[in-house]
């Protein structure tokens, strides 16, 4: 009874694995009928897209703006618009039937909406009259990564692929190859550990597995997957020889990313990384090649050549062990430059290569490339397209190597990322990767802390020079700008002058711990010098963590986290994340007044009045320029109430060029702005905060005005801080009469290019 039963179970499983097999190889042969017309396999299109469009009533008139995202999102001028994706104008009006769409993080419904020009500001209704005040256009595809028609692929024979680049491959990808039968058993032990466990490795996949996985697995790492990957590479052995299957994996691994197009094969990246035939590589070029497999992203010979020098100097030792090479051979090959050939990055109008890069840079840290690449996820950022052309022009038309970012000063998304100023020609992101000294860009921080402590605008400061010992004992002069000092100075004239040695003053007796723990509150996370030199931009930071500091002075105190993706969904739109776009309150409202009120003056009558002097600014602006030594970098951070930029210019190679803030980045800064507001002015900055007073005062002393100050301005103060004693350098009658007719007590102006 017991063999009965023995007999029949064991033809359960029999047949079970026989309908297993024949559904193994029908599935199989399925994908490989499919592999003519050259595709990734089973892969998705991974896209990237940019932030919707809000359209506010009330908010400036565009319309040339307008109608140039109706282009880009495809909708069709109709002299009647009825149908979803249509528009049409009638003088001052335009009527769009939006499509309506949904993302994790905004929605809109479809809708007529009908916008009127109103005095320069639009006014929005939908069919019915109804006001519904605001209304979004969806979002714009930014990027779409390599699908399954999206590829380039030069295929190759196995002659036509060079010893070395196959020896290569096997030596670091699955150096039993020709002695297993599709399975590493201890490799695949060691993957199916980590599926369990998740405390051993995934790797361990041979050349058939992957070879498996790439022709007709999606990039979703599961159990299943695993499991149909074996099967199917033991099916894959029985079908073809060892050559047949090298020559296969040799053909479709991918490789890369020229744009949208997946690089797929030997062949082409070949052809792609260094511009020749495979026939032509050099055994380093070959051991490169190789190294590419595990990480085409990391190990990109023209995004990090050192990388890629040492991926393939681990290749090259692999095949010594294995006896493939000499150790003249290794020599020579790991002594050889890489010399990738330029890249060719198509057209592109809205100049979004360096955001689309930084997105899949940072998504890189949470998936890996396959799930990235081909797994078909939808990307939302906070990108928007139109600051994102305004700032790739801007970064373009500078003297020096540039990089301009914008922020959204309320709720921290990054609104364009220009890292350069030719991706094709580099594509090393200076606004995100870089790290320079700030120069006098970093003063602020110093005079933000200077007001916690309760310091005002009006506090007299000492712009004199003076010999500073360093904690080592060494000696240090600083200098101004321009060697010339002001002697004694209000607060408010040493940052708009951004006076050097009235700044030291003012460190001094606020202390660098307070200055840098109040940058770090604020939103600087690189090291920070512990010393004076702190309060002159002596410390690198980079471009985008420096602007994003700026942001509590813009709205109000609140510390934001810059986001450049706002969230991630998968093939079947379930949500893998959200950016955290939490706020945190890190000065008072007050404070960000008074520094907003510091900066615009920066900006009117300071180192930044080149703004308007020069390049054509008109309205309200709060800024500070930046110039280091020898003018290795020049630097802008500016905001208008609604938006905030930041600029860097110089050379990559730290060479002194003579860059400065206000004649090369305010500039950029300025084009960038005004592109960016379509010829608007921006609106006006909020009034004063409960908590703050206004006083007339004599910028000379610092104190209450009187009749005989020859000057007076209306200072700010935080309440309880503005002076009581009445100004006594001026005093009335005849002997005030006499000081003011001779001139006493005048200072020279400071020279305003920094």
């Amino acid at each position: 009874m017991i063999k009965k039963y023995f007999w029949r179970i064991a033809a359960a499983a029999g047949l079970l694995a026989a309908a297993a097999a024949m559904l193994t190889a029908y599935f199989a042969e399925r994908g490989l009928a499919r592999l003519a017309p050259g595709g990734l396999g089973v892969a998705f299109s991974t896209r990237i897209y940019s932030a919707p469009h809000e359209l506010r009533s009330g908010a400036p008139a565009d319309l040339p703006g307008l109608l140039e995202r109706l282009a880009r999102l495809d909708y069709r001028e109709a002299q009647a618009p009825a149908a979803p994706g249509e528009y049409g104008r009638t003088g001052a009006s335009v009527e769009i039937n939006l499509r309506g769409f949904r993302t994790p993080l905004a929605a809109q419904p479809p809708l007529a909406a009908v916008l009127t020009d109103q005095g320069g500001a639009w006014e929005i209704r939908d069919s019915s009259g109804g006001a519904p005040g605001a209304v979004l256009l969806e979002p714009e595809l930014a990027e779409e990564l390599s699908g399954p028609l999206r590829v380039r692929r030069d295929p190759a024979t196995l002659d036509e692929l060079p010893v070395e680049l196959r020896d290569a491959v096997i030596a670091v990808e699955d150096k039993r190859f020709y002695s297993h039968f599709g399975l590493d058993l201890r490799a695949t032990a060691r993957s199916l550990l980590y599926t369990l466990t998740r405390r051993g490795l995934w790797g361990g996949s041979t050349i058939t597995q992957q070879l498996a996985k790439n022709l007709f697995l999606t990039p979703r790492r599961t159990l299943k997957r695993k499991a149909a990957e074996a099967a199917l590479a033991v099916y894959l052995e029985l079908r073809f020889t060892k050559d047949e299957i090298l020559t296969l994996y040799l053909n479709h691994i991918y490789l890369g990313q020229d744009g949208p197009s997946g690089v797929a094969g030997m062949k082409a990246a070949a052809r792609f990384y260094f511009g020749r035939d495979p026939a032509a590589l050099t055994l380093s070029q070959c051991a490169a090649l190789a190294g590419l497999i595990r990480s085409p992203y990391l190990y990109n010979p023209r995004r990090d050549p050192a990388a890629a020098e040492r991926r393939r100097d681990h290749v090259l030792s692999r095949m010594r062990a294995e006896g493939m090479i000499t150790p003249g051979e290794l020599a020579e090959a790991a002594a050889a430059p890489l010399a990738p050939v330029t890249l060719s990055v198509r057209p592109d109008d809205r100049g979004a290569a360096y955001y689309t890069a930084e997105v899949v840079r940072q998504l890189l840290q949470r998936y890996d490339e396959e799930e990235l690449f081909r797994g078909g996820l939808s990307i939302y950022t906070a990108m928007d397209p139109k600051l994102q052309a305004a700032a790739s022009r801007a970064a373009a038309a500078g003297r020096y190597e540039a990089a301009v970012l914008a922020l959204d000063p309320a709720g921290g998304g990054v609104l364009a990322i220009a890292g350069g100023r030719d991706f094709a020609k580099s594509q090393f992101n200076r606004a995100t990767q870089a790290r320079r000294q700030p120069g006098s860009a970093f003063k602020p921080f110093v005079y933000g802390a200077a007001l916690e402590a309760g310091f005002t605008p009006a506090t007299l400061l000492q712009d004199a020079t003076r010999t500073y010992q360093n904690p080592g004992g060494e000696t240090w002069e600083p200098r101004n700008y321009n060697n010339v000092y002001a002697g004694t100075v209000t607060l408010r004239v040493a940052l708009a002058r951004s006076l050097n040695l009235a700044t030291l003053d003012l460190a001094g007796r606020v202390g660098p711990a307070k200055i840098t723990a109040y940058a770090r509150r604020l939103g600087i996370d690189s090291p920070l010098e512990n010393s004076l030199a702190v309060a002159l931009g002596a410390s690198e930071v980079s471009l985008i963590e420096l602007t994003a500091a700026y942001a509590p002075f813009a709205n109000g105190g609140m510390r934001i986290t810059p986001v450049i993706v706002t969230a991630v969904t998968d093939q079947r739109g379930r949500v893998l994340e959200y950016a955290d776009r939490s706020r945190v309150p890190v000065i008072t409202p007050a404070q960000a007044y008074l520094m907003t009120s510091l900066l615009e003056s920066a900006v009117t009558e300071g180192t930044g009045s080149a703004l308007g002097r020069y390049y054509g600014w008109i309205g309200a602006a709060a800024g500070k320029t930046g110039t280091t030594n020898k003018g290795r970098d020049a630097w802008f951070v500016g905001y208008t109430p609604r938006l905030l930029a930041g600029v860097w210019t110089g050379d990559d190679s730290n060479k002194a060029v003579g860059a400065v803030g206000a004649g090369d980045a305010a500039p950029l800064w300025t084009a960038f702005m005004r592109s960016a507001l379509g010829g608007a002015q921006p609106d006006k900055f909020e009034p004063p905060p409960e908590g703050l007073v206004t006083v007339e005062v004599d910028p000379m002393s610092g104190l209450l005005a009187v009749a005989g100050c020859p000057a007076r301005r209306e200072e700010v103060f935080a309440a309880g801080t503005e002076p009581r004693e009445k100004c006594r350098l001026h005093p009335r009658g005849i002997g005030g009469w006499f000081k003011r007719f001779f001139g006493i007590g005048k200072t020279d102006k400071n020279d305003r290019k920094e």
